[in-house]
């Protein structure tokens, strides 16, 4: 029986955690894992809705309109903690302090609208810190008034630093009696080994072509017929990646695409350091689904089209152009140096495809 009557594709997962549910096996912590957009935190929600739900009783799913419900699903539950990088600096005055609060509330409000189907639009901070951990364990002391599961959400726990994942260790190594953790990250392999081994690994797969449609048809009903398929085809099985391209900033994030894709392909040394500032310049401001977009694109084309549609890229340096990619992602979300990492991606990608063009001499 699958309990997840919110969730769009992901039936393996749903199917498995409606088991754990309905057999009362639930794991006291959970490492969701997989690209924005797949609905990570969708399920982790519509979870903690069904675990704690107090009118469903005879297992099927959640009502929606219980307090409990109401109060999980708009994440203003006294049971539920919410982690993600801060975006506070100590140096923030109290109005500036007040702004972010009123900010992140109105984006609790959309992500809680979309039940879970929605990725803040501001850049996240650069990591949970060690206060943020020591909240869980404050969290964690009391008892649940309500006498509901208590639920733990760390999203993007890859950006917790060194101190605060160390410190989760020790809660995860002995957990509190019902409390949980749902542990949501894109970039997994560089969370503690130790913490992923006290955690049930969940990976989450991009969605395929139909879910994308019912995601549409969902939460855009007046999409034009004719930019449905376009949408599908461009969101790479990302939710986030499609509420991007159905909104305002849609066209520019195909100019920059393009930009960086002739900065790729097209573009010489020392022209290329003056196009890489240019461009970095240009997107410094935008969110993490939005350059996971412009890179993501900027990946498939370089892969599927710069390299011929006959004689495409040899499987060997297709990973290797990929990798490169997947840890530009991760560095550039901790805030490395954006210029030296986007320049020797670029160097790396050249090498490549100088090894292609020698081989294609060959043939």
């Amino acid at each position: 029986m699958d309990l997840f009557s919110d969730i769009i594709g992901q039936k393996n997962i749903t199917l498995s955690l409606s088991g754990a549910v309905l057999n009362n096996k639930l794991h006291h912590a959970y490492l969701f894992t997989g690209p924005a957009g797949v609905g990570k935190e969708a399920v982790a929600l519509e979870l903690i809705k069904i675990v704690n739900c107090t009118e469903n009783k005879g297992n099927l799913g959640y009502c929606g309109k219980c307090p409990s419900c109401i109060q999980y699903g708009s994440f203003s539950s006294d049971d539920l903690l919410y982690i993600f990088p801060s975006i506070n600096k100590a140096s923030d005055s109290d109005k500036a302090l007040k702004e972010k609060s009123v900010m992140i509330s109105s984006e609790l409000k959309e992500k809680a609208r979309l039940k879970g189907y929605y990725k803040f639009s501001f850049r996240s901070g650069r990591y949970v810190t060690l206060p943020q951990i020591d909240e869980i364990k404050y969290f964690a002391r009391f008892n649940s008034i309500n006498r509901s599961r208590k639920f733990v959400i760390i999203s993007q726990a890859e950006l917790m630093n060194k101190e605060a994942q160390n410190s989760l260790l020790k809660i995860l190594e002995e957990p509190p009696a019902d409390l949980y953790f749902i542990l949501i990250s894109e970039n997994p392999s560089v969370i503690l080994d130790t913490i992923r081994s006290r955690c049930l690994n969940v990976n989450f797969p991009p969605l395929n072509d139909e879910d994308i449609r019912e995601y549409i048809g969902r939460y855009y009903p007046d999409a034009a017929d004719e930019t449905i398929e376009d949408l599908v085809q461009n969101s790479f099985g990302s939710t986030d990646t499609l509420r991007k391209l159905n909104s305002e900033s849609g066209s520019e994030l195909k100019e920059l695409t393009e930009d960086l894709i002739k900065i790729f392909t097209a573009s010489l040394p020392p022209v290329t350091t003056k196009l890489v500032d240019s461009f970095l310049e240009q997107i410094k401001e935008l969110s993490d689904t939005e350059t996971d977009y412009i890179f993501r694109k900027t990946l498939n084309s370089l892969i599927t089209e710069t390299f011929g549609q006959e004689k495409k890229l040899s499987l060997k340096a297709r990973s290797v152009v990929m990798t490169d990619f997947e840890r530009f992602a991760v560095m550039y979300r901790r805030n490395v140096n954006p210029r030296l990492l986007l320049i020797n991606l670029y160097l790396n990608f050249r090498e490549e495809y100088k090894k292609w063009q020698m081989i294609q001499k060959e043939i």
